[in-house]
C-alpha cells in the first residue's frame, strides 16, 4: 500500500507543480474540472448503485455545475446553474418518480454529491486564479501549492504516527482505521509544513497568519476526510473507486482538501 502511494505520487507531484506554476490557466481549469466530474460520478455511483437513471441524473447536473464554475464566468452563470439543478430535480421527482417520497430523498443525495464535488473542487480554480494586488501579496498559483502541502504533509504525517502510535480511535463508527494519535500527528505535520512553506514561499506572510491558516486547515482536512467516510459508510462502499492505484477514487484523494481550498480561497480573497 505504501509503496504504491509513493509511486503514484512520484508521478503525480511534478507534473502538478508544473501545471499550478507554469500552465496557461485553462490547463489547471481543464484538470479541475475533470476530477470535479469524476469525483460527481464516483458520488453518484455509490448514493445510485442500483438505480441508473438517478445515477445520470446526477452526472448530467454535475457536469452543468462544474462547467459553470471552472469557467470563472459572472456569478450569475454558476446561480443559473445552480437553480437549474434545482428545478429539473424537482420536475424529475414531480413526473418521473411516483414514490415521490423517495424520490425526494434520492434528490437531496443528488444535490450534496453534486455540491461537494462539483462546487467545492473549482476553488482550486479561482484559488489559483487571483492576483497579488501589491508587493505584500502572494498569487494565486503559489497559495494553491500551500494547499497541497499542508494537505500531503498532514496526510503523511497522520498515517505514518497513526500507524506506529495509533491507539485510541478516533471516530469508530465513521472510520475505525482512524485514531486519536494519527489526528495529533496530522495537525504537527501541518504546522511544520507551514514551516516550510513560510520559510520557502510565502515570505511576505506573518507566521502567525500561515501558523493559524495550517492549524484552521488541518482540522478543517480531518472534518473533509470524515464527511466522506460517512459517506462510504452510508452507502456500504469501502473506496470511492479505483482510479489511483494505493489512493482509492478521486473523492478518497481529495476529502481532506476541499475544505480547506474552500476556506483558504474566501481568507485570501477578503483579508489580502
Amino acid at each position: 500500500m505504501l509503496r504504491a502511494r509513493l509511486a503514484t505520487a512520484a508521478v503525480a507531484i511534478p507534473l502538478l507543480l508544473l501545471l499550478i506554476l507554469y500552465g496557461p490557466g485553462w490547463s489547471l481549469a481543464l484538470v479541475v474540472a475533470a476530477i470535479a466530474i469524476v469525483g460527481v460520478a464516483e458520488y453518484a455511483t455509490m448514493a445510485f448503485q442500483q438505480r441508473p437513471a438517478e445515477r445520470v441524473l446526477t452526472i448530467v447536473l454535475g457536469i452543468l455545475v462544474v462547467a459553470a464554475a471552472a469557467s470563472e464566468g459572472e456569478v450569475h452563470v454558476l446561480a443559473a446553474a445552480l437553480s437549474l439543478s434545482v428545478a429539473v430535480g424537482l420536475v424529475w421527482t414531480l413526473f418521473a418518480r411516483p414514490d415521490f417520497e423517495q424520490g425526494m430523498s434520492d434528490l437531496g443525495l443528488a444535490l450534496i454529491g453534486i455540491l461537494y464535488a462539483g462546487l467545492l473542487m473549482p476553488h482550486f480554480i479561482w484559488l489559483r486564479n487571483l492576483e497579488a494586488v501589491d508587493a505584500h501579496d502572494v498569487r494565486g498559483p503559489l497559495w494553491v501549492i500551500f494547499v497541497l502541502v499542508i494537505g500531503m504533509a498532514g496526510d503523511t504525517g497522520g498515517y505514518m504516527v497513526g500507524h506506529a502510535l495509533g491507539r485510541h480511535k478516533l471516530a469508530p463508527r465513521i472510520s475505525p482505521g482512524k485514531t486519536i494519535e494519527g489526528s495529533v500527528g496530522i495537525m504537527l505535520a501541518s504546522l511544520a509544513g507551514a514551516v516550510i512553506a513560510k520559510l520557502i514561499f510565502l515570505p511576505q506572510r506573518s507566521w502567525t497568519e500561515v501558523l493559524v491558516l495550517a492549524f484552521v486547515m488541518g482540522v478543517l482536512g480531518q472534518l473533509g476526510d470524515l464527511s466522506e467516510s460517512i459517506m462510504k459508510r452510508t452507502f456500504g462502499v469501502k473506496e470511492s473507486g479505483s482510479l489511483f492505484p494505493g489512493h482509492g477514487g478521486v473523492l478518497d484523494r481529495i476529502d481532506s482538501l476541499l475544505f480547506p481550498v474552500t476556506f483558504l480561497y474566501y481568507h485570501v480573497a477578503w483579508f489580502r
